[in-house]
């Protein structure tokens, strides 16, 4: 018989639209938390690894259990991805205090598009042609949005602040490029983004 966590993990790998929701859903608050908490971008790096690792440890413990321990050269792509995932949280931060939450948010997330170019030309994993076309709007959406194209955009420093937004946008493409080749073992997710947020925690 499953496991109420077997069974909520396949349910959500049966529903990756739904899984991609639920997550964007947790992580849609962390521009506005990090702006309240009112710390430095690194200090807010530290504290954020910090506060996962705990929970991400029991859930790869789990998984260790389950399926054995990860070869030695999934443990360093991870790291790998933690590299790139500090020098993201950390950029995004910065991108925070320079532009707002709101327009940090958006920058950084322009990774989406800079992940679906990558696959496709590196991986040959070609796009739908809805997202073809939505890659120039996502683009030009951000640029309007940023104000720089006109007097008095928002924020301190906005164009030091899009240049951080967008540093964030392409470190976090890389560190999903980078953990997706680390952790190809689908029933076991918590072990590669534990060992990335732990080596993102060093980094910091």
């Amino acid at each position: 018989m499953a496991s109420p966590g077997g069974a909520w993990h396949a349910g959500l790998a049966a529903r990756p639209r739904l899984a991609a929701l639920l997550g964007a859903a947790c992580i849609a608050f962390a521009a506005i938390f990090v702006r309240l908490a009112d710390v430095s971008p690194t200090t807010a790096t530290v504290f954020r690894c910090l506060y996962a690792l705990p929970v991400l440890g029991v859930l790869a413990l789990v998984e260790r259990h389950r399926y054995g321990p990860r070869a030695g050269p999934q443990l360093r792509m991870a790291m790998l991805a933690g590299v790139f995932f500090a020098i993201d949280l950390t950029a995004f931060h910065y991108a925070i205090g320079l532009v707002g939450a709101g327009l940090a948010t958006v920058l950084a997330n322009l990774q989406v598009v800079i992940v679906a170019v990558v696959a496709w030309v590196l991986l040959g994993e070609r796009p739908s042609g809805r997202l073809i076309v939505s890659i120039p709007l996502a683009i030009l959406g951000a640029v309007l949005i940023s104000g720089l194209l006109e007097q008095g955009a928002y924020g301190s420093d906005p164009g030091l602040g899009v240049v951080f937004g967008l540093l964030a946008a392409v470190t976090y493409a890389g560190y999903l490029l980078i953990l997706r080749r680390s952790g190809a073992d689908l029933r076991r997710p918590a072990g590669p983004v534990f060992e990335s947020t732990a080596a993102a925690l060093l980094v910091a």
